[in-house]
């Protein structure tokens, strides 16, 4: 199989690459905050570029962290969001339950159309 643009998923332009990547966003002053997860925004990219911040704290088994990932990188690339120029990185605010997966996509959809309306 070639390497390049996938039918599905994210481009590597449209991904975080190095340890430090998710810094300057994480610093950045605009944030949305919902009760699951918080958004962190910073405008200026030359595309915009997606990541999510699940660790072991928040999610204890590797299955669920990564079927957050997944879920959330879809719902972004799917998003008029992805086509303003901006960095994502998304943060869950506390401990989450496998149940709960539905409920943050939806939080996550309502948190990237409050973001996309500000800019």
């Amino acid at each position: 199989m070639l390497r390049g643009v996938r039918p599905e998923g994210l481009s590597r332009r449209h991904r975080f690459r190095g340890q430090d990547s998710f810094r300057p966003v994480l610093r950045s002053a605009k944030k949305h905050a919902g009760a699951l997860a918080v958004l962190h925004l910073l405008r200026g990219s030359t595309a915009s570029r997606f990541g999510i911040a699940v660790g072991r704290r928040s999610a204890k088994l590797a299955v669920v962290r990564n079927r957050i990932r997944r879920r959330a990188r879809e719902l972004f690339r799917r998003h008029p969001l992805k086509q303003s120029r901006v960095d994502v990185v998304v943060t869950l605010t506390h401990r989450f339950e496998p149940a709960l997966v539905d409920k943050l996509l939806v939080e996550l959809a309502e948190l990237f159309d409050r973001a996309n309306a500000a800019s």
